[in-house]
């Protein structure tokens, strides 16, 4: 998952806010067509297709309206919005994601929702953690699109030759994964790679223990990191985990190399696809204090420099339509960021909805500053796996720097 560098974000966001001050938002748009930007992917991708289909669809059902669909790719996106805003070219829609939001509206990029979603008034389908992202300063800037979360991947095979069955705390976890860590397997495969997607695995882990993100320097976090560590230490995890994103954890898994992973649904349809003969299931993923997940996920916004803000918002209430979302979702390969979407009767995809209800996003000025603070989280689970710093000095290290991000 890459993110734009804070450094680059303060620079951005500074040169933004002067651009626009005094200005009324009239830039960008015009009477024709609406303009939606996203960075899903390429009309012919898997990602970027169902997007593109869902607007077409959208645009039959509304005759004489037509829809500008662009790609941007994700690394580009929000560097490209930032110029687009100061150059007073913004599209109508723009879809971003969830922890850019607080940025964006504080930028004066996307519009307030608030007397749009009041007269709407369904708001309360929304999942709690999902509508809590569009909330900036108490007013609404957004509406959730899709949602992503994280559970426990297992083989279903490896798990009936050893009469175990999937872990319901993180203890049991570390003892499954060790157990069937043998012959060149590992027992569980996680993403520690270099930034944010590193940190995903030990924030749950941290979550779970009643921890805090913002506060890695705590006995909740401690404990977090040294049970990483243990796993590794006890070869139950490889400590190749240092340098594979979740791709490459989907590899491992998909291979035969790893007994179990954490990652999100993204890879249902994908080893569904590739892997045809793989015998796996997932699980909820293991509770400790609480049971809960890391939320990926994305909103619609309206941008500032909209000329048809009435014309987007029925866009955007339109792709949010349980009806709608119900065809769309299985396509896209993701989940409902909304509890009232009809079942697909799915039960790999069931199991992940039913995590959803219990994940976890980032606000406020963690959302802000969610990029760097991950990047020191998987700063410390580098320096305490690799055996550079114990695990306390690897906090402690973490803290300082994620306290210097928070007040800056």
């Amino acid at each position: 998952m890459r993110r734009v560098g804070p450094a680059r974000w303060a620079a951005l966001l500074v040169a933004l806010a002067a651009s626009l001050a005094g200005c009324g938002g009239d830039g960008g748009g015009g009477p024709g067509a609406l303009r939606f930007w996203h960075f899903y992917g390429p009309p012919d991708s898997a990602t970027g297709g169902p997007l593109v289909k869902l607007i077409e669809k959208y645009e039959r059902a509304h005759p004489g309206v037509t829809v500008e669909v662009r790609h941007i790719p994700f690394g580009e996106f929000n560097r490209t919005l930032l110029q687009a805003a100061a150059g007073r070219e913004l599209p109508d829609v723009a879809l971003i994601g969830a922890t850019a939001t607080q940025a964006m509206a504080e930028a004066g990029v996307i519009s307030d929702l608030t007397p749009r979603v009041a007269a709407w008034g369904k708001q309360a389908g929304f999942l709690p953690a999902s509508w809590n992202t569009t909330q900036v300063g108490g007013k609404t800037y957004g509406l959730p699109h899709v949602a992503d979360s994280y559970a426990i991947y297992y083989n279903t095979d490896i798990f009936r030759r050893a009469r175990t069955e999937p872990p319901k705390t993180w203890a049991e976890l570390g003892e499954t994964a060790r157990k069937l860590a043998r012959d060149g397997r590992q027992g569980l495969a996680i993403s520690g790679i270099e930034g944010e997607e590193g940190a995903t695995a030990l924030v749950i882990r941290l979550l779970v223990a009643g921890g805090d993100p913002a506060k890695v320097d705590t006995p909740q976090g401690r404990a977090a990191l040294s049970h990483v560590k243990a796993m590794v230490d006890r070869g139950a995890v490889s400590k190749g985990m240092l340098g594979w994103n979740e791709e490459d954890v989907k590899n491992q898994f998909a291979n035969g190399r790893a007994a179990m992973m954490i990652n999100s649904a993204t890879y249902v349809s994908t080893l569904r696809t590739e892997n045809p003969d793989l015998k796996w299931d997932v699980a909820l993923l293991p509770g400790d204090a609480r049971r809960t997940t890391f939320l990926a996920a994305e909103n619609l916004t309206i941008t500032s420099g909209s000329a048809r803000p009435d014309a987007a918002w029925d866009l955007l209430t339109w792709m949010q339509r349980p009806d709608v979302l119900a065809g769309y979702l299985p396509a896209r390969n993701k989940l409902p960021a909304r509890t009232d979407v009809p079942d697909d009767g799915d039960e790999i995809r069931a199991v992940f909805r039913e995590q959803l209800r219990s994940a976890w996003a980032p606000t406020g000025a963690l959302a802000r500053n969610s990029t760097e603070v991950f990047t020191h989280i998987q700063g410390a689970l580098q320096a305490a796996v690799s055996g550079s710093v114990p695990v306390e000095r690897a906090l402690a290290d973490a803290q300082r720097k994620i306290d210097e991000a928070l007040t800056r």
